[in-house]
């Protein structure tokens, strides 16, 4: 009996070290959200079932969730963007769903700065399972606050000559982050008399 005990607990510890693409893909979106949010130090990651992809200009950060029942991941997504304390709701303007089970956009409350994240869920056997992205624009979209009606991603047909003929969606138009403030003066310099030029 013993022996058969230490042969199922062998046999039950590589199941263990696998890694759980729930648990990964919530980890990931927290992470994409503090590396936007926050500043935090977060470089492109391949992990086993979920891949981090930052973006330069704009300033964004992708995950891509390559396993898991999309259901379960996209619950295990909107857990980590609940969390934020930005207070992401969805966008009052809905997206088709197109070839996807869904296509969400949650905004942060309106403030001093227009966050956005962007949630593609595919339906069960597609792949990537979920794909999120979180970004900043200088402006808050309208799309946040006013119902606009259905919103389409625009398509791309290839350039000609190329051999794939099935069309291609776009990529996702972002506005670049707002422009640094200019520096004010310190006290010194703005205090006559006490000037050092």
């Amino acid at each position: 009996m013993r022996r058969l005990i230490l042969a199922l607990s062998l046999l039950a510890a590589p199941a263990s070290a696998l890694a759980d693409p729930v648990q990964e893909a919530r980890s990931a979106t927290a992470a994409c959200l503090s590396a936007v949010i926050d500043g935090a130090p977060v470089e492109d990651i391949d992990g086993e079932d979920v891949v981090i992809r930052r973006g330069k200009d704009p300033v964004s950060c992708t995950v891509r969730v390559d396993a898991g029942q999309p259901v379960v991941i996209r619950e295990a997504v909107l857990v980590a963007i609940k969390r934020r304390s930005e207070l992401f709701t969805p966008a009052k303007s809905a997206w088709e769903a197109g070839g996807m089970a869904s296509r969400e956009t949650f905004c942060n409350l309106p403030g001093r700065r227009a966050l956005a994240v962007l949630v593609s869920t595919a339906r069960p056997g597609q792949t990537p399972v979920l794909t999120a992205t979180v970004f900043e624009t200088a402006t808050r979209d309208a799309r946040c606050d006013k119902d606009l009606g259905p919103q389409t991603v625009a398509v791309t047909e290839p350039a000609t000559g190329a051999t794939d003929t099935s069309p291609v969606a776009a990529p996702i138009a972002e506005i670049a982050p707002p422009p640094p403030k200019a520096k004010k003066p310190s006290l010194l310099r703005r205090i006559p008399g006490l000037r050092r030029d």
